[in-house]
């Protein structure tokens, strides 16, 4: 009831400030340019949202099928169906944001100085190197604030004997070196390379932006996967507002934070390629390079105060030490991730009356589960140090195969052209249209297929199937009552371990789309121009689908051991939002625009 997206309401008002000036001497065949560029955030916010927040200022339950289900067998959405009608929740959150507007405030400085060297009339060297430094976040009034991990406490920076700083050792050394080259072999024929370090630029602002005692996530658990958080009809408990004091304050043991370690530790990325470019015959160039990141250190959060397998809430380090259950997350390195790619395009440039690009990417990524595209800080699906290394997969972003094929083409009528050109009617009205077409056609995502954590008890990670199969059959099929994947591969996880089906081990389906548009400019008179589009999206009305339920505790099995209803595991019953509002299905749109 009420609005359900967890992160309303909010209001934003975040005003940038940027400080650039640059400088380039030029002498001989060297080129050398140096700049300064600073810049200023702030982040004001009414927005009560907290990534280690189970629920929104509305508060809220969860009901899993622990608590209606035997230990032995794997619970799934009867049980947890089970679980609301008695009223038994198995989480329970929400979020008391205390000022109505609470702000932040951080830099971000650097340096750079580039050599731009024509060595030969050939061979061009590009050369340089970049200094950066991202100090600590800060309220507008004060710093932000930290967990101590020794002491259980928050340290609210800036208050009492508390450094405005925090204490936090973040690096002022973090040079970039970049190099590129670009070698002429012919008039026709052409050889790029580079390789460059960049910093990761993750602003600390946006992870460390709400923390108690500004904002306080309250997340109450029962004391195993079995047992309820509390009860439905006693509602949710009051969350008191807590006092600045000296700067060293309490935080409720049921109360979220995100924190840094005393030493915070930026990652880096590593970019190399090598690309090949030919002009070829009827104005056609091609070009086909090799393309590469490593990113070492990448950021991310995880939580220090995860369950250990088996163990419950009671195997929570920070509940053994200081009866705390909630998330302790702490942003830093989380692993490593790498994209190694094969580009290739051949493009014609607009030239009587036509252009044509074709662009395709054969490509791996590989990282830590699950994190998929940079919109967010990522966290690994398991916490655990010594299961950590199962994180490591496919990431969700990864398609391996990616054709995009655009063109332009004017259609042949009316002045100039091959038909109708001698100014009638008929070429007046068929003449100056232009027709464009996309062709789209890659790969689909990976998933994985899970399973429910009930019997793993280890809160705060997640939980993979068994696979029971040596191999995973695609059946192909989509709709309900229909598998994708051979349902009977996999199998529910009934005790105290990890599952065998690894992260990101299934791909969900491709896509292949086409869109068109026509177009054309009427002049009315010398300053007045009308524009008319019309635009086709999905011109086939072919159905893009998303991958499949993995769940497959949802799976229900006769007692002969036939599928009494799959439950969502393994079908397809929704498509992508592929750019156009969400909608798959065709669509027309039409619009005129005057321009004066």
């Amino acid at each position: 009831m009420g609005i359900a997206n967890a992160f309303m309401p909010y209001y934003r008002s975040d005003p940038q400030y940027q400080y650039v000036a640059n400088a380039t001497w030029t002498k001989g065949t060297h080129n050398i340019r140096w700049g300064m560029d600073l810049s200023r955030v702030h982040l004001n916010h009414t927005q009560p949202e907290f990534g280690g927040a189970t629920h929104g200022a509305q508060g809220g339950f969860n009901f899993e099928g622990g608590p209606t289900t035997i230990p032995t067998i794997s619970p799934n959405q009867y049980n947890a169906w089970g679980t609301f009608l008695l009223g038994m929740p198995t989480t329970i959150g929400k979020i008391l944001q205390v000022p109505d507007v609470y702000r932040t405030r951080t830099w971000a400085h650097s340096l750079y100085v580039r050599d731009q060297w024509q060595a030969t009339r050939k061979l061009t060297l590009s050369y340089g190197i970049r200094w950066e430094y991202f100090p600590m976040p800060t309220r507008e009034d004060r710093g932000i604030e930290r967990y101590d991990f020794d002491l259980n406490k928050i340290l609210v920076c800036g208050v009492g004997q508390v450094p405005k700083d925090c204490g936090v050792d973040i690096s002022e050394k973090l040079f970039a070196p970049r190099i590129g080259l670009a070698y002429r072999a012919s008039d026709s024929f052409v050889i790029r390379a580079g390789y460059g370090i960049t910093n990761d630029p993750y602003n600390l602002a946006r992870p460390l932006r709400t923390n108690h005692p500004i904002l306080l996530a309250l997340n109450i658990r029962g004391p195993n996967s079995f047992q309820p958080a509390g009860l439905l009809k006693n509602g949710i408990p009051a969350i008191p507002t807590p006092s600045l004091g000296d700067g060293v304050i309490d935080i409720p043991s049921n109360v979220a934070v995100n924190t840094l370690a005393e030493k915070f530790e930026r990652g880096y990325i590593q970019s190399w390629n090598l690309t090949l470019q030919k002009q070829m015959r009827w104005g056609f160039v091609g070009q086909a390079g090799y393309v590469a990141t490593r990113q070492t250190r990448q950021l991310g959060t995880i939580d220090l105060n995860v369950g250990r397998v088996g163990g419950g809430e009671a195997s929570r380090p920070f509940n053994q030490r200081f009866r705390r259950t909630a998330e302790t997350r702490v942003i830093g390195p989380i692993g490593t991730s790498r994209y190694d790619s094969l580009q290739t395009s051949l493009e014609r440039r607009f030239t009587a009356g036509y252009h044509l690009q074709v662009a395709y990417t054969w490509s791996k990524t590989i990282g830590i589960c699950c994190g998929g595209l940079i919109t967010d800080i990522v966290t690994p699906a398991i916490k655990i140090p010594e299961f950590y290394h199962l994180n490591r997969a496919l990431l969700t972003i990864d398609r391996p195969h990616n054709l995009e094929i655009t063109g332009i083409a004017e259609l042949p009528f009316g002045k100039g052209k091959a038909w109708l050109s001698n100014g009638g009617i008929a070429g007046r009205l068929f003449g100056g249209w232009q027709l464009n077409a996309l062709l789209s056609s890659y790969s689909g995502r990976p998933f994985t297929p899970g399973a429910s954590g009930a019997s793993l008890n280890a809160p705060g990670n997640d939980q993979r199937a068994d696979q029971v199969k040596g191999e995973v059959v695609k059946t192909g099929s989509a709709g309900r009552g229909v598998a994708y994947y051979d349902p009977f591969a996999y199998a529910p996880v009934t005790q105290a371990r990890f599952g065998t089906a690894g992260f990101s081990s299934l791909r969900g389906p491709g896509i292949v789309n086409v869109d068109a548009g026509l177009h054309r400019a009427f002049a009315i008179k010398e300053r007045w121009k009308l524009d008319f589009r019309a635009e086709l999206f999905n011109v086939s009305n072919t159905p893009h689908f998303t991958e499949p339920g993995a769940n497959v505790s949802n799976r229900q099995l006769n007692p002969d051991g036939s599928i009494r209803t799959l439950n969502g595991f393994m079908e397809i019953t929704s498509t992508p939002n592929t750019g156009r509002e969400g909608y798959d299905e065709r669509i027309f749109r039409f619009s005129l625009r005057m321009t004066f």
